[in-house]
């Protein structure tokens, strides 16, 4: 068997071309390799459980893992490889000349030869490997190509760890835009809070109509990008962590206004707010929710936090222990968008909660669907009997919301019963001033 290549060596054990000379590297193997008969493959691989891999079996272990799989693909016997970067932290750049035609099944099979359990002393791995692929073609800037396959490998890891992604026009995942809009929700967080504001939708008692909670939502308004999608701000503070000081800054902006809003509201009011598994891991949130509390004067109960119903069907010791710690506190709990995972009705009476969101999959059919409407009826029957506080979220019509009340479901929300707008619009002649949502600075 060949010697196994050293990290920074290419095939040959010649050094890997640096930085400035990458493009240059590429464009001379294009140019020899690139014709009606051969295309060049750019391919960026990770190993995505690398950090499973150091914590087990140490750093050396992935520094071997990552040698012997980028070992394996130079030295494969049916397509040529050439190395352009690795790194002992699990991953490698390498271009791969490819018959036309027929360049992704030859890829993939050198791909199928590459992966496979790795020996260690006393013990083996299987390395999960996620690979981006792109073409570059004569035409192609290498730059763009190399930047496209760096993206394509990023999105596979996120989606599809242990899966080949080629790109293939234009990506609907950038990595270049994810770390610009990372870069800016750090910096609105940190010295420009006022990009992001709260909205603020009702949740209404489907029986005499009253305004019962509301749920506090995230709006980022970017001074140059305009409106940024709240789907795509939760995700970015997600995977960086961002998403502990962002829920942090909603809590408290949700429960000052509800300080506000109490004193014109029915008693039992209820702010919800939208927490984070991630946050509920942090052994600080206990004592930061029961500080915003105190500082604001809002009793417990008029707090209610929800959790996905898909976060919940984990079932992780520290998320139950904090949810245990936070109804002791009071806090009303809920799971959100009941229905679009798969936890049973008896699941979720094991869970810590008083509140349960049925998600509009569930409750679409109910003016149109004979059966739709019966389903909804046994649901929402066996969830009540369990003493669960029910919401009907998604409402869009009149006659939806007549069915859901026929049906002995209290509350609703939904734009039928009021699409989320700022505090200021909340309630009619609210006071600007004083339930704009804003935390005061000092």
């Amino acid at each position: 068997m060949p010697q196994t290549t050293s990290l920074g060596l290419d095939q040959h054990g010649a050094t890997l071309p640096a930085t400035t000379s990458l493009v240059s590297t590429i464009a001379e193997l294009r140019s020899g390799h690139s014709d009606h008969r051969h295309t060049l493959v750019l391919l960026a691989a990770s190993v995505s459980n690398a950090a499973e891999i150091t914590d087990v079996h140490g750093a050396q272990a992935l520094e071997v893992v990552t040698t012997e799989v980028t070992r394996r693909a130079v030295e494969h016997e049916d397509i040529k490889v050439r190395l352009l970067r690795s790194s002992p932290l699990g991953g490698f750049l390498a271009a791969v000349v490819a018959s036309r035609g027929v360049a992704r099944a030859q890829v993939e099979n050198l791909l199928a030869d590459v992966r496979g359990l790795v020996d260690l002393p006393g013990d083996q791995v299987w390395p999960v490997l996620t690979v981006g692929a792109a073409e570059c073609d004569v035409d192609d800037r290498i730059w763009s190509v190399i930047r496209d396959v760096r993206s394509a490998v990023v999105a596979a890891g996120r989606e599809a760890p242990g899966a080949t992604r080629w790109h293939a026009g234009e990506s609907s995942y950038n990595v270049n835009e994810e770390l610009s809009r990372v870069r800016d929700l750090a910096v609105a967080l940190a010295g420009d809070p006022e990009q992001l504001q709260l909205h603020y939708q009702p949740v209404h008692d489907l029986r005499d109509g009253g305004v019962v909670a509301a749920e506090a939502l995230l709006r980022w308004t970017h001074p140059q990008r305009g409106p940024i999608s709240p789907m795509l701000t939760v995700e970015a503070a997600e995977r960086t962590g961002l998403i502990v000081p962002l829920g942090r800054l909603v809590l408290d902006r949700a429960l000052e206004q509800t300080a506000v809003w109490l004193r014109r509201l029915r008693p039992g009011f209820r702010m919800h707010v939208n927490v984070s598994p991630i946050e509920l891991r942090e052994p600080s949130y206990i004592d930061h929710v029961e500080a915003a509390l105190l500082r604001t004067g809002v009793p417990a109960g008029n707090l209610l936090l929800e959790i996905t119903e898909t976060a919940l069907l984990a079932d992780e010791p520290a998320v139950h222990d904090t949810l245990l710690k936070l109804r002791e506190l009071g806090v009303g709990l809920g799971v959100d968008d009941f229905g679009t995972g798969y936890s049973s009705i008896a699941h979720l009476n094991r869970m810590p909660i008083d509140t349960v969101k049925v998600d509009r999959s569930l409750i679409s059919g109910v003016a149109t669907d004979a059966e739709e409407f019966h389903l909804t009826r046994a649901v929402l029957g066996l969830v009540d009997t369990l003493g669960f506080t029910v919401v009907a979220e998604g409402i869009e019509t009149a006659l939806e919301a007549a069915h859901l009340k026929s049906m002995g479901c209290a509350l609703g929300q939904g734009y039928h019963l009021g699409r989320p707008v700022p505090a200021e619009s909340f309630l009619p002649g609210a006071d600007s001033a004083t339930s704009s949502g804003r935390i005061a600075t000092a």
